[in-house]
């Protein structure tokens, strides 16, 4: 057995973690891996063994499939990359940005923004859009109005806090890939499920995916429960309110393209390898398009901000748990590593992840891609990120055996 399943065994011996779910392939399929670990709950009764079909909430899995949509459009000349957004979303037009916070007063001081927002902008998280929940300008400016986080089922209320940023100015995660996809829905005419559905999950032979398991009781069925980490380091079963949900615990209305859908292991890997091969099928998107997918984005003030905020540990982990010290830009689906790292990532790869401690990545360069899927908070936990790290490194080790074994 592999170093990195006796350490995933082990956690799940330990309770450290209730199972996860670990897929990886290369360009040609020749190498595949895909293993399920544990159980789907902590609880009692409803623990079922995980499968690789076992259905979670991917969080911001969503992005990476969003993000592909909205290229797809400006494939098709519906909308550039720099055009002022304002047209298919002129709500957007009359924020605010939070200046400061004034000191003594804690009033936040607020202008109209100054530089029109364009898609680039959403998709590279320097929009200056944030969650209200997250950014310290947005904590403030909730607590002087006297308002709780908004938790609303409907888009536009739910993110409706100010810019903390004037666009293209620094980089702050957020909303803004679920204001791409209501780009998506308002050039389309469709809402976000139907052009995913059409356009992405039907091309690359995807079935088990929805925004709503409402209307897909058959996923519900396999969604796993999720669990949280105690003071003691254990996981137990968790029932709380979780963010695809509104303030009375029901369904959201509308599709929120930056967290928003369920799917399994298997059927997300599909996306993952349509990425990777995309530059020589043109599956999913252009080789053209492809390429400036995966070109870094950030202009100096953003990526200094980036590169701070990973500094974090809890941050760090929650956004791909790479090394400090390399340098990260973003591409317009996710993280770039701007450096060739010790676990096999080359230059260039792609991560980006969930929640609920999910991590996928893409590295052209190594012909690699894969995901570790698992329902454990808080986001960015330090020991479901250790064995996301080992199961990578597990993979590049394997792969690089199946490609000698060819020559």
């Amino acid at each position: 057995m592999d170093d990195f399943e006796s350490a995933i065994n082990n956690a799940i011996a330990g309770q450290e973690i209730p199972g996860c779910a670990l897929v990886s392939t290369n360009r040609d399929g020749s190498f595949e891996y895909s293993k399920a670990f544990g159980t789907t709950s902590m609880k009692e009764g409803n623990a079922k063994p995980l499968g690789l079909d076992t259905i979670m909430w991917v969080a911001s899995c969503t992005k990476l499939m969003t993000s592909i949509c909205a290229m797809k459009l400006v494939e098709q000349g519906l909308v550039s990359l720099d055009e002022p957004i304002y047209k298919h979303i002129p709500e957007l037009e009359a924020f605010t940005v939070v200046k400061a916070i004034e000191d003594g007063t804690g009033k936040p001081i607020e202008e109209k923004h100054t530089v029109p927002m364009t898609l680039r902008h959403l998709l590279t998280h320097s929009s200056g859009l944030s969650y209200d929940t997250t950014h310290p300008k947005l904590t403030a400016w909730l607590a002087y109005h006297k308002r709780q986080p908004n938790s609303s089922g409907k888009l536009l209320e739910r993110f409706d806090a100010p810019l903390v940023a004037e666009p293209g100015e620094s980089w702050a995660y957020g909303p803004s890939i679920d204001y791409a996809g209501l780009l998506v829905e308002r050039i389309s005419g469709e809402s976000l499920e139907e052009y995913m559905k059409t356009n992405l999950w039907e091309p690359l032979g995807i079935k088990d995916m929805t925004f709503y398991l409402s209307k897909r009781p058959d996923l519900k069925h396999r969604l796993a429960d999720m669990s949280s980490r105690n003071e003691e380091g254990k996981v137990r079963h968790t029932d709380g309110r979780m963010v695809y949900q509104d303030g009375d615990g029901n369904e959201v209305a509308d599709c929120m393209g930056g967290q928003g859908s369920f799917t399994s292991a298997q059927e997300y890997l599909k996306v993952l390898q349509a990425v990777l091969t995309a530059d020589e099928n043109e599956k999913i998107l252009k080789k053209k398009t492809v390429e400036e997918f995966f070109k870094p984005q950030l202009g100096e003030g953003s990526r200094v901000m980036l590169n701070a905020v990973l500094q974090d540990d809890m941050a760090n982990n929650a956004m791909g748990g790479t090394p400090k010290h390399v340098e990260k830009d973003w591409g317009l689906g996710g993280i770039l590593v701007m450096g060739d790292l010790d676990d096999g990532k080359k230059s260039g790869t792609m991560i980006w992840g969930g929640l609920p401690n999910l991590i996928w990545w893409v590295d052209r360069k190594s012909g690699l891609c894969g995901l570790y899927a698992g329902q454990v908070l808080p986001p960015g936990d330090a020991k479901c990120a250790s064995l996301t790290r080992q199961f990578e490194e597990g993979m590049y080790k394997a792969a690089q055996k199946v490609s000698s074994s060819r020559l």
